[in-house]
């Protein structure tokens, strides 16, 4: 049985194939669907070495953009599984992603974890990616389910 799902999101377009699978399964199940979005700091190191005047203001800056494009995503799933009648949780939390996603696992009891993986293709997407669905894969103890 399927009773919590959590769905990582990021509201980019793979995201959004994972987030109507998560809401096909959830309305079979009858489950909660736990909508988690990372806000994932990696842009703000290159503040201090690209930015030295104005240093603090373009890391709120970031911080800000990253946070609402986040609540964007989120309040976007609310929305579209509420019509549904879906019953859902949004999260935030800031960090490495595959380190919070880890975190949120081990912290709450979840059945499925679903996630959007883009297809990489040749060895320079898979160089220049963070391949996030694999690091998460070889670490998780619960299911997976990735949409492409």
């Amino acid at each position: 049985m399927i009773r919590k799902i959590l769905l990582c999101t990021d509201g980019e377009e793979h995201s959004k194939k994972a987030e109507q699978y998560a809401i096909c399964l959830a309305e079979k199940f009858e489950s909660t669907i736990v909508c988690l979005f990372v806000v994932n700091p990696f842009l703000k190191k290159f503040t201090n070495e690209i930015y030295a005047i104005n240093r603090n203001e373009c890391r709120a800056h970031l911080d800000r953009a990253i946070q609402t494009e986040g609540k964007i995503a989120l309040d976007n799933f609310q929305r579209l599984a509420q019509e549904r009648q879906i019953n859902t949780i949004s999260k935030m939390r800031y960090g490495d992603p595959a380190e919070e996603i880890l975190k949120e696992i081990k912290e709450n009891s979840y059945d499925l974890i679903i996630m959007g993986a883009k297809l990489l293709k040749g060895w320079k997407m898979k160089f220049e990616s963070f391949n996030l669905p694999e690091k998460i894969f070889k670490s998780s103890p619960i299911p997976m389910f990735f949409v492409r």
